[in-house]
């Protein structure tokens, strides 16, 4: 049986674990792979109930010198070299060591990547971060992903490039009984539950959250025993808590682990939750009021994911001031359970799982033919209807200036500076000037492509986009531009033959206005279209450059 080896490091929350442990268990349920799960992590509770097999170093870039840590990136990779893995799965932040381990190179590799926010998404496919993967499976739903702010060039690498998939939030869905048991073993005399926890308890920054969270929290608990209020806490500390000490009273329960967190957020009536993914996810399939305290995050900003969530679902965000929390949880205590939340994503574990499944299977590799988007500019008085009918069938994969296809789209339209707004279309052909239509005008109409009638885009075009950024921003190419002369097809053949040089996938456009005739259009196309029919050339639409510039952009 083939091994999927799944990499997650840990370092002050679970939700890596939680979730590489989610999809480990689905893979060894499906029989077909075997999986096993090489962390990073400080507390191995997670693994205490899983089947999968697990083997845990230390952080890597925490141990106490280079020299150990030399040593520990040897074991792995020993270790990886005798798994022999069929895939390679990461979670969320790309490892440059797992990158450089020799026993990983050009094996098939899938990151799941949870939310990341707009500036830290935009920083690591700058840096290339993402170039290595097969593909990258987003865990969130294509809204939630605008919502985060993303510039313009990370949605369309993310649109365009072929490599991202929207497989939906992915966390543990439990069920009623497991639910039920919770709240028997919390609240078995029905109280209010009120939920406290703020991750597996690590602090980002020396700043004590942990202990301030719980500390206030206990503080409130006190308040409303004395008032003889029924409700009930239980503080979920998690094991890298290292705030004082906290006591249980007759109305607090203090678990330094839950297993069943899932649950318990499901059974409460209050969730306390500092707002990582994994336990915002878990707290938001219950009906629980949130009260959503934000710690200092890595790469999640927490404090304007927390505000949107607050505003989206209902509840309050809230700082760990005893105050203020004070005042938060008596409300929520006050309102009903909440209604509003997201239907359970029972369909996105089965995408991930099917994407692993086809990228363990032997395929057939092979070296692909050079790719040319072939645009025709019809002669002079000639419709792109009659140039259309007229293709040779070794060019019918060439596209037309302003052809209009299906949904009154054209691949390839000119600008009309004199026009209210731009064509819709794929793909523009720029004139020599800036249009007088902002860039977000022309990305409104679908268009992904923006053609220079140069090899090298000139420096008008940068200036443009940058002035009125557009989302998603459109890929700017080159081409070369070639005027077709009655027998001339030389020339065609030669400019053709350098293009091939320096650019694959290559944009050509051929003008065929100086051509004297309908009929020496027709013996122009037949004698390139033979030529290029014994060239290891095949033609290509604009959706094909879009994806090899834009995947281009994810690379170093």
């Amino acid at each position: 049986m083939k091994t999927v080896v799944l990499l997650v490091k840990n370092g002050i929350g679970f939700g890596h674990i939680r979730r590489a442990i989610l999809i480990a268990e689905a893979i060894r349920k499906e029989g077909r792979l075997r999986p096993v799960i090489v962390s990073q992590a400080s507390s191995l509770s997670l693994f205490r109930d899983t089947a999968v097999e697990v083997v845990n170093f230390p952080l890597l870039h925490r141990v106490s010198s280079a020299v150990a840590e030399d040593s520990y990136t040897a074991v792995l990779d020993r270790l990886l070299h005798r798994l022999d893995p069929a895939v390679v799965i990461e979670d969320t932040y790309p490892d440059p060591r797992y990158l450089s381990l020799p026993a990983l190179a050009h094996r098939p590799r899938l990151l799941v990547m949870r939310r990341l926010d707009g500036t830290s998404f935009d920083l690591l496919r700058s840096q290339g971060r993402f170039g290595a993967y097969d593909a990258i499976l987003i865990a969130q739903s294509p809204e939630d992903f605008g919502r985060e702010g993303h510039s313009g060039q990370s949605v369309a690498a993310v649109q365009g490039s072929g490599r991202f998939t929207f497989v939906g939030n992915l966390c543990y869905c439990p069920s009623p009984a497991e639910i039920g048991q919770m709240r028997q073993r919390y609240a078995p005399a029905g109280e209010r539950l009120v939920v406290v926890n703020g991750g597996a308890g690590g602090d980002q920054m020396p700043d004590g959250y942990g202990d301030r969270l719980f500390h206030a929290c206990a503080h409130v608990a006190a308040q409303l025993r004395e008032e003889s209020s029924p409700a009930r806490f239980v503080f979920v500390t998690g094991p890298y808590y290292a705030g004082r000490a906290l006591q249980e009273t007759p109305n607090v329960t203090v678990r330094r682990f839950e297993p069943q967190l899932a649950a318990l957020l499901a059974a409460a009536h209050v969730a306390v939750i500092k707002p990582g993914n994994n336990a915002l996810s878990e707290a938001l399939l219950g009906q629980a009021q949130l009260v959503l305290v934000p710690d200092v995050s890595f790469m999640e900003g927490l404090d304007e994911h927390a505000a949107r969530i607050a505003e989206q679902y209902g509840g309050a965000t809230a700082s760990t001031d005893p105050v203020v929390l004070a005042s938060h949880i008596r409300a929520s205590l006050a309102r009903p359970l909440r209604t509003t939340r997201p239907a359970p994503n029972h369909g996105g574990l089965a995408t991930v799982i099917r994407a692993i499944d086809a990228l363990a299977q032997p395929s057939r590799i092979g070296i692909p033919l050079r790719r040319l988007m072939l645009i025709l500019i019809p002669g002079a008085g000639q419709s792109p209807v009659a140039l259309r009918g007229s293709l040779p069938r070794a060019l019918r994969g060439a596209l037309i200036i302003d052809e209009t296809s299906e949904a009154d789209m054209t691949a390839v339209a000119q600008i009309d500076t004199e026009a209210s707004k731009p064509p819709r279309s794929r793909a523009v052909l720029l004139g020599g000037d800036a249009p007088r239509h902002p860039p977000q005008m022309i990305a409104d109409q679908g268009v992904q492509l923006l053609i220079s009638r140069s090899r090298t885009a000139p420096g008008w075009i940068e200036r443009w986009q940058r002035l009125a950024p557009s989302v998603p921003t459109p890929v700017v190419i080159g081409s070369c531009s070639i005027k077709a002369v009655a027998d001339g097809e030389q020339l065609f053949y030669r400019a053709l033959a350098r293009l091939f040089d320096t650019a694959d996938p290559a944009c050509a456009v051929l003008d065929l206005a100086s051509l004297p005739s309908t009929s020496a259009i027709e013996d122009y196309l037949t004698r390139i279209s033979g030529w290029l029919q014994s060239q290891p050339v095949e033609l290509v639409p604009p959706e094909s450059l879009t994806e090899r510039y834009t995947r281009h952009s994810l690379e170093l």
